[in-house]
C-alpha cells in the first residue's frame, strides 16, 4: 500500500490535488506554515483516524473532504472522509472504493457509504491484516489487543515532534494507550507471534479445563477400581471362609467375579461342624499383622532414603562452594585437557603470570589435591543420585500394594466378624446362605470399571496432556520473546550501519531496539545507553530516522502487513532553522549541509535497494540543489 494522491475539496467543489510517486524518495518543500505537515494529519485521518488535528486556519475553514488515493497490489483504493462539522475535530464518516484505474473522484461523486472502522478493516484485509488478537502470555489480567490499519499507521509517521525527541521513538507514543497498543501489536507486525495468538491462549485455557476432567474421570475411575477390588478381596476370603470358593483367587478381576456370583447363585451342602470360619479368621489375623509389620519396614527405609537424600544434597550444595572457588584458581592456567585442573596442572608455573617457578609451590599443590578430592566426592554423589531415586519411587509402589493388601484382608476379617456375630445363633447353613445372599447384594450393587473403559479413559487424559503442552510450547512466553529478539537483531544491525554513513555519534557500537521500553539503545563507552540518555538533537533525529527505515526494510523483505509508506516531517531541524525558505541554500562547504545531503542519500539509497516496495515522503522547509 503506497499513497498516489491527497486531495482537498473545497467548499465551493474545487479540488486541489498533491501527487506522489510509489516506489521512491518523494520531497514536498516549502515556507514555514505553508501546510507541510497537514500531510501527515490527512494521510493518518484518511487510513481510518476518528480524529483530525489540524491547526485552525486556510485549511480548516475551507475543505470540506479530505481525500487519498492509494496504490493496492494489483488494485487501487480510494478514500474520502468529509471534514468534522463546525467546532468539533471527530468524525466516523467515510467513502470508500476499490478498482484496477481509479482516479480521484469529482466533488459530485463525493459520498459516505461506510465508516472509519470498516474503512480501517478492509485496507487492512487488502494489505494482510488478517483477523487476530494479541494477549500477553504472562499477564492475562490486560484484554486482549486486535492489531488493525490505525496500529500500522503508528508506524508509517514520524511527526516534527516525533522525530527529533529524545524520550518518544514512535509517532503519538506519549499518548494515552498507545504505547500500550504499540507494546502488544508490534511483535504481531514483526512476526514474532502468530496471528491467532490470543485464540490460541484461549484454547490453551479450554485445553487445561479438558485436561482437569479427564484427570479426575480416571482419577475416580481408579479409585472405583481399586475400592472393587479391595472389596471383591474381602469377599472371596468371607466365602473361602464358609467353603464357598477355594482358597486361592483368580488373578483376573472378571473371573474372580463371576465366580463369587456363581458360589452366591448355586447352592452348596455344608459340612456339619466344618472349623475352617475360625482358622480363617485367624489366618487373616496373622495376614494383617504381617502386612503391617513389613509396611512400617518400608516407612522405615523410605525414611532413611529421604534423609539421605537430603544429606546429600546439603553436602552437595556446601562442598561446590570451595570447589568453585579452587576451580577459578586454576582456570587462569587451565590445560586444555582439563579446564577446572583437577587432574593436570603444572605445580611448578605460577598460576597468576604463567611463570616457570625453581619449585613447586607446595601451597598450590595442596590446593590442587584438595580440589581433586573435592570433585571425586562430588562426582560420587552425582552418580548415586539416581539409583537412589529409583528406590525411593520402588519403596512407593510397594507401599501401595501392600496397603491395598492390608485394607482387603482387614475388610475381610471385619465382614467375618459381623457375618459371625449376626449369625451366632443360626446353623452353618444358613450362615450359609447369608453369606451367599449378603455377596449377591454387594456384587449387585458393587460399581465396575472395566480394564478397557480404564484404558480409554487413560488415554483421554494423555491426548488432552498432549494438547495442553503443545499449546504451552506454541505460547511459551520465552520462547515468545526469543523469536522477538531474533527478529529485532537486523532492525538494530542496519541501524549500527547506517549509523556510520550519517557519522552519529556512537557509531561504534551495536544498537538495539528495545520494545519493552520503546526506545532504542547505543553501545557507548560506558554501556548501553538509551536514545534519551545521547546527546545532540542532530543523533535524535538521525536515530529516529534509521530505526524506522530499518522497521520498514525488514516489513519489506519479510512481507509483513504494513503500509510500504514512511512519512518523515522536517527531519533537517536539527540542523537547519524553520526560517530557511524553500529557495534559501546554505554554503556547501557547510557541516550541516554535509550531514543533511548524507541524510537524504542515505535514504534514497535504501528507498532503491527495496526495488519500489518502500516510499518515503519527506516534508521539509529546506529545499536542496540535488535532483
Amino acid at each position: 500500500m503506497q499513497l498516489l494522491a491527497i486531495a482537498l475539496y473545497s467548499t465551493d467543489g474545487r479540488r486541489r490535488d498533491l501527487d506522489f510517486k510509489p516506489g521512491a524518495l518523494n520531497v514536498i518543500t516549502g515556507e514555514s506554515e505553508t501546510g507541510k505537515s497537514a500531510v501527515l494529519e490527512i494521510f493518518e485521518y484518511c487510513t481510518g483516524r476518528d480524529t483530525l488535528h489540524l491547526p485552525v486556519g486556510p485549511i480548516t475553514d475551507t475543505v470540506s473532504w479530505y481525500a487519498a488515493l492509494f496504490q493496492l497490489d494489483g488494485t487501487r483504493a480510494f478514500v474520502a472522509r468529509p471534514a468534522p462539522a463546525p467546532s468539533k475535530n471527530t468524525s466516523t464518516h467515510a467513502m470508500l472504493a476499490f478498482g484496477a484505474h481509479l482516479e480521484l473522484a469529482d466533488f459530485d461523486q463525493l459520498a459516505v457509504n461506510t465508516d472509519s472502522r470498516t474503512l480501517r478493516r478492509q485496507l487492512g484485509q487488502r494489505i494482510g491484516i488478517t483477523e487476530n488478537r494479541h494477549q500477553s502470555s504472562t499477564d492475562r489480567a490486560h484484554q486482549a489487543i486486535e492489531a488493525h490499519l490505525g496500529h500500522a499507521t503508528l508506524l508509517c509517521l514520524q511527526g516534527q515532534s516525533d522525530i527529533a525527541s529524545k524520550e518518544r521513538l514512535f509517532h503519538r507514543q506519549g499518548e494515552p494507550h498507545v504505547a500500550a497498543a504499540l507494546k502488544a501489536t508490534l511483535p504481531y507486525f514483526l512476526g514474532a507471534v502468530t496471528y491467532d495468538q490470543a485464540r490460541k491462549l484461549a484454547q490453551l485455557a479450554a485445553a487445561r479445563d479438558q485436561l482437569a476432567e479427564a484427570e479426575s474421570d480416571y482419577a475416580q475411575a481408579r479409585l472405583a477400581h481399586d475400592a472393587a477390588g479391595t472389596t471383591l478381596s474381602a469377599l472371596w476370603h468371607e466365602a473361602n471362609a464358609l467353603g464357598m470358593v477355594p482358597p486361592q483367587a483368580p488373578a483376573d478381576r472378571t473371573a474372580m467375579r463371576e465366580a463369587l456370583s456363581n458360589a452366591a447363585t448355586s447352592p452348596s451342602e455344608v459340612v456339619p461342624g466344618d472349623p475352617r470360619h475360625e482358622q480363617h479368621v485367624a489366618a487373616l489375623q496373622q495376614e494383617c499383622n504381617r502386612l503391617r509389620d513389613r509396611l512400617r519396614t518400608l516407612a522405615a527405609d523410605r525414611q532413611n532414603l529421604i534423609y539421605e537424600s537430603a544429606a546429600a544434597a546439603e553436602f552437595t550444595t556446601s562442598a561446590r562452594i570451595p570447589r568453585d572457588r579452587l576451580a577459578s584458581l586454576t582456570l587462569l592456567a587451565p590445560h586444555e585437557d582439563d579446564p577446572l585442573g583437577t587432574h593436570h596442572g603444572n605445580d611448578s608455573m605460577c598460576p597468576l603470570c604463567g611463570s616457570t617457578l625453581p619449585a613447586a609451590d607446595p601451597a598450590v599443590t595442596a590446593l590442587r589435591h584438595s580440589l581433586h578430592r573435592l570433585s571425586r566426592q562430588l562426582e560420587g554423589l552425582d552418580t548415586t543420585s539416581p539409583p537412589r531415586h529409583a528406590a525411593l519411587e520402588a519403596v512407593g509402589r510397594r507401599v501401595a500394594e501392600l496397603r491395598h493388601q492390608l485394607l482387603a484382608a482387614e475388610e475381610a476379617l471385619q465382614a467375618l466378624t459381623a457375618g459371625r456375630e449376626a449369625t451366632a445363633n443360626l446353623s452353618q447353613q444358613t450362615q450359609v446362605d447369608f453369606a451367599r445372599g449378603r455377596i449377591h447384594g454387594i456384587l449387585s450393587t458393587l460399581h465396575h470399571t472395566a480394564e478397557t473403559d480404564q484404558t480409554r479413559l487413560r488415554r483421554l487424559q494423555e491426548s488432552a496432556e498432549r494438547r495442553v503442552r503443545a499449546l504451552e510450547a506454541e505460547l511459551d512466553p520465552d520462547r515468545e520473546r526469543e523469536r522477538l529478539e531474533d527478529r529485532l537483531v537486523p532492525v538494530g544491525r542496519d541501524v549500527s550501519l547506517w549509523a556510520h554513513q550519517l557519522q552519529l555519534e556512537h557509531r561504534g557500537g551495536s544498537a538495539r531496539l528495545d520494545l519493552d521500553e520503546l526506545t532504542l539503545f547505543v553501545d557507548t563507552a560506558v554501556g548501553p545507553r538509551p536514545l534519551s540518555s545521547i546527546g545532540s538533537g542532530a543523533n535524535w533525529v538521525g536515530y529516529h530516522v534509521l530505526t524506522h527505515l530499518a522497521l520498514h526494510r525488514y516489513f519489506v523483505r519479510h512481507n509483513r502487513p504494513v503500509p510500504r509508506i514512511l512519512i518523515l516531517d522536517q527531519p533537517t531541524q536539527a540542523w537547519y532553522p524553520s526560517d530557511v525558505t524553500s529557495g534559501g541554500t546554505p554554503p556547501s562547504d557547510n557541516a550541516d549541509r554535509a550531514a543533511t545531503e548524507r541524510l537524504f542519500h542515505l535514504i534514497n539509497e535504501i528507498v532503491h535497494g527495496l526495488d519500489g516496495d518502500l516510499q518515503v515522503i519527506v516534508c521539509d522547509h529546506i529545499n536542496l540543489p540535488d535532483p
